[in-house]
């Protein structure tokens, strides 16, 4: 494991060590990580839309679309793009 040194605004170290006393995390460090975390996870999220966009824009130039005319059709819709992720 890396050991990194950070500064920071005051505010921001208070902010980590009321996160720190609220239980929700053993420490600093954790509560560090799991920010990385949820940046990662935000990072894929955007990288997953923009192929999506990216693929729907060229079926769009082609001509492969779908008209959503009702909200069963809207439902159809977001199924598949959560099956698949």
């Amino acid at each position: 494991m890396i050991r990194k040194t950070i500064s920071m605004p005051d505010a921001m170290g208070d902010w980590i060590t009321e996160r720190v006393k609220s239980g929700q995390y053993n420490n600093e460090s954790e509560y560090i990580r799991d920010l990385v975390r949820q940046d990662q996870a935000e990072r894929a999220k955007m990288e997953f839309l923009s192929g999506h966009l990216a693929e729907s824009q060229e079926d769009y130039k082609a001509g492969r679309t779908t008209r959503i005319q009702s909200q069963e059709d809207l439902k159809t819709f977001f199924n598949t793009i959560k099956s698949s992720e």
